[in-house]
């Protein structure tokens, strides 16, 4: 180990020289951690948008059953440009580098999540996302193959999932079993649509962070796309919203740094400090040792002769599944999957709030200031009515139109060219007053006759 980590400051605090992952921390390591949150700040010239955009695979040739681990690595192969940008566990492929800074993984149902690499102007987000797009529908059709974007999937029962073997997912199993009823839905049932967005300085973090986490039930509202359970409905708007509430409450929700007004860096940190752990990863092999201990006393007493290294920080904020998660950028994880135009949109609403100074300063202002009892009451509520919940004096529907006017205004400032994304939450939410459930569900109950084809024909994205 190089012990970088104990390198003195330089003038004006930051360190010379910055730890690898590979080296060893210990219980004085907070302070790194605030600072390698800090060397996150980009100036706004330089600040992108990232989507990550997950997709259920189904077999039409075995009666829709989920696709086999050994099909959902077909699926990946077929978008490598070489040997070369295969990744493997073993002999399981794990990850594909798929071309321009793009990567496709696996959730643990066997869900492929597509990476896009951070762009500047949400057409090149679009135009890769169809250049996915495209090449799946190729793979599909010539598997029999279909890919369906929606929140929780509508079809198979949690027993007939396929679990995709990662060994992150074998540690992660049984200790999320044991911290809520439906941990193992949400590992394998769900799909969600991210946005992954800058931060300048600390007062925009702090600002970008509260909104995020604040308006997060908000937008799981006009995004819920969710509604059908094994078959039929679930009686819920957003079902993958539901399954998130019966999962680990030490690391989902609402960031609890987020409740108070003065959100800093090192309160984040000392928040995720005192979250347990889900493994520590050495030489590929993922560590069940220091699971269930909080990151705090990894530092002080380490477990197992496991030694704490920085890297293992870095893999410990990956297993925060709060609604808005912060990394070296803020990540707004609450919306489930939907098209492609919804998955656009998405972006678009979250970077006309972000991006322009006043749209964030008003976004700021709008978005509910809750206990974190009334953050879930209003979760569940969301859950269940979508846009029509109403909890803790908070009218989703119309804190979505206000939600999205400000979008528009903030995208009309800052990237006028891209206000346009936004149309289609114009007319569903502004105009019609409905998300994708409701357009679901009244299609269910009516032209529909309950065909659970006319969803899955609705949902195909090939």
């Amino acid at each position: 180990m190089t012990g970088r980590a104990s390198e003195p400051p330089c003038a004006g605090g930051a360190r010379e020289v910055f730890p690898l992952l590979t080296d060893a921390v210990g219980p004085d390591a907070a302070p790194l951690f605030v600072e390698n949150l800090r060397r996150g700040s980009k100036p706004a010239g330089e600040w992108m948008c990232g989507v990550e955009f997950e997709l259920f695979g189904y077999d039409t040739r075995r009666d829709y059953a989920r696709l086999t681990p050994q099909q959902v690595q077909r699926v990946l192969a077929g978008f490598a440009p070489s040997s070369n940008d295969l990744v493997y566990e073993g002999r399981t492929l794990v990850e594909v580098n798929a071309g321009q800074m793009n990567r496709l993984t696996v959730e643990p149902g066997g869900q492929i999540e597509f990476s896009g690499a951070p762009q500047r102007s949400l057409a090149d987000v679009e135009r890769e996302m169809r250049r996915y797009l495209a090449r799946l529908r190729e793979i599909a059709d010539g598997h029999g193959f279909v890919f369906l974007a929606c929140g929780f999937d509508p079809l198979h029962t949690l027993a007939a999932q396929q679990w995709f073997p990662k060994s992150r997912y074998d540690v992660m199993r049984p200790y999320l079993a044991r911290r809520g009823a439906r941990a193992w839905d949400m590992m394998t049932r769900t799909c969600a649509i991210q946005t992954n967005l800058d931060y300048g300085d600390e007062a925009d973090l702090r600002r970008k962070f509260l909104v995020g986490n604040r308006l997060a039930p908000v937008v799981a509202a006009v995004f819920a796309n969710s509604p059908f359970e094994e078959g039929r409905p679930s009686g819920y708007k957003s079902t993958r919203t539901a399954a998130w509430l019966e999962t680990d409450p030490d690391r989902t929700g609402i960031a609890p740094p987020a409740l108070a007004d003065d959100f800093t860096p090192e309160s984040f940190v000392a928040y995720a400090l005192d979250v347990p752990m889900l493994f520590a990863q050495r030489d590929g092999f993922y560590l069940d040792g220091p699971t269930g201990m909080k990151f705090r006393d990894f530092l002080a007493r380490r477990c197992d002769h496991v030694e704490p290294l920085f890297g293992d920080w870095a893999d410990h904020l990956t297993t925060l599944f709060t609604d808005a998660r912060l990394k070296q950028h803020i990540e707004l994880r609450s919306a489930d999957c939907g098209s492609l135009e919804l998955a656009l949109a998405l972006q678009a609403l979250w970077k006309g709030l972000f991006y322009d100074a006043a749209a964030l300063d008003d976004a700021l202002r709008l978005a509910p200031k809750l206990t974190h009892t009334d953050a879930i009451e209003l979760r569940a509520a969301v859950a269940r009515e979508g846009l029509a919940a109403r909890v803790a004096g908070v009218n989703v529907l119309a804190l979505a139109k206000e939600m999205i006017t400000l979008a528009v205004a903030g995208l009309a400032r800052t990237a006028p060219a891209e206000v346009s994304y936004l149309d289609v939450l114009r007319a569903q939410v502004v105009e019609a007053e409905v998300c994708p459930a409701d357009i679901l569900l009244r299609n269910w109950r009516g032209g529909w006759h309950g065909s659970m084809s006319k969803v899955v024909a609705h949902l195909c994205v090939n």
